[in-house]
């Protein structure tokens, strides 16, 4: 019997960046398969299945990204809790395509990042015959093409990220500098205010590095008149709020309204 033949889709978020299109996404912190489900078929251009700072490990991505697969148009991108290559390794297996990385500060780091999502010589990624990312042995060609379809993003959240924007931006394999709004106004001194201007000033030095060399700039902005600031700016990859944050001011809103003033 002769094995069935796959091939593996477009990434269409990178097409989008690609033609410096808007990417309207939306972040998953539950950590529920059902709700990720629920999230991708809301018309968002992507999803985030966070790592970091949510409950996740391997076998939850895994479920998510199953879910989400309901729903082509919406690309799944994976935050990784570090940037461990033997992280990158697994979950580019796992079928995650499209990384975060966070507190990216060198254009050093940043390329260990592409080398740990490449096969040699162009990288370090082992290598394995059969796994969900190449439909366990069915994708035609997956290891000589699965890069044209992957998609990098590196979040920048320090100082120093910001000082060496433009040479990560520089680095060949990393798609977007996304900026963490939340550390980089901590880790420059402004705590919960990200509207701080030194803190503005170095989002928009980023976003100006990244259109310098020919990448797109994402930022998470759950605020609406903040992300259409933003959008106006130049970023692409814009989050705009999460499962959890729709969950919780929606609840409290609902039972607000039956609650004595």
């Amino acid at each position: 019997m002769q094995m069935r033949i796959l091939r593996e889709r477009d990434n269409p978020l990178k097409q989008l960046l690609a033609a410096d299109r808007p990417a309207i996404g939306i972040w998953c912190s539950l950590a529920s398969a059902l709700t990720t489900e629920i999230v991708a078929g809301s018309g968002a251009d992507w999803l985030l299945i966070d790592g970091e700072h949510s409950p996740n490990d391997l076998r939850s991505v895994v479920a998510q990204l199953q879910a989400a697969g309901a729903w082509p148009g919406c690309e799944p991108v994976v935050r990784l809790p570090s940037d461990d290559p033997v992280l990158v390794k697994q979950f580019l297996d796992a079928g995650a395509r499209s990384l975060m990385v966070p507190n990216v500060r060198s254009a050093d780091q940043a390329r260990a990042l592409v080398a740990a999502m490449r096969y040699a010589p162009e990288g370090f990624r082992g290598f394995s015959v059969a796994h969900r990312a190449n439909g366990f042995g069915r994708v035609r060609d997956y290891h000589a093409t699965c890069q044209q379809r992957q998609l990098l993003a590196v979040q920048i959240e320090c100082a120093a990220g910001v000082a060496a924007a433009a040479a990560i931006a520089a680095v060949p394999g990393v798609d977007v500098l996304f900026v963490g709004p939340g550390d980089l106004s901590t880790n420059l001194g402004h705590m919960g205010d990200p509207g701080a201007a030194p803190v503005r000033a170095a989002i928009a030095a980023v976003a100006d590095a990244a259109r310098a060399a020919g990448k797109a700039a994402g930022i998470l902005a759950p605020v609406r008149e903040e992300a259409e600031r933003c959008l106006a700016g130049g970023f692409r990859m814009v989050a705009v709020g999460s499962d959890l944050g729709l969950l919780a001011r929606g609840s409290d809103a609902l039972v607000a309204q039956f609650r004595p003033e």
